[in-house]
């Protein structure tokens, strides 16, 4: 992948965050900064939500032939390890 993936996110309450997707090495890094704040968060897991934007965002790089089958499939593998999406349907 020759350049960083990168989208804003919008909560429902209105807060925003920022995510960048970076490949190295052999696997994707995931960073996320909330507005506002100083500093990119290395720790977080992302959600089934980011890793969907993610997965779209990869499979049109792919068929551009901007990434690699590699990048996609590890891409893929990511997405099938995500947590469930959060469903408040039973509460």
């Amino acid at each position: 992948m020759r350049r960083d993936i990168n989208w804003t996110t919008k909560r429902d309450d209105g807060s925003r965050y920022d995510v960048r997707v970076t490949w190295f090495s052999g696997s994707y890094k995931f960073q996320f900064k909330e507005k506002g704040a100083e500093r990119w968060d290395y720790d977080r897991k992302p959600s089934r939500e980011d890793m969907e934007v993610f997965l779209d965002a990869i499979d049109r790089r792919y068929h551009r032939k901007q990434a690699t089958l590699k990048e996609f499939e590890e891409a893929q593998r990511l997405m099938a390890e995500a947590p469930p999406a959060n469903t408040e349907e039973n509460c």
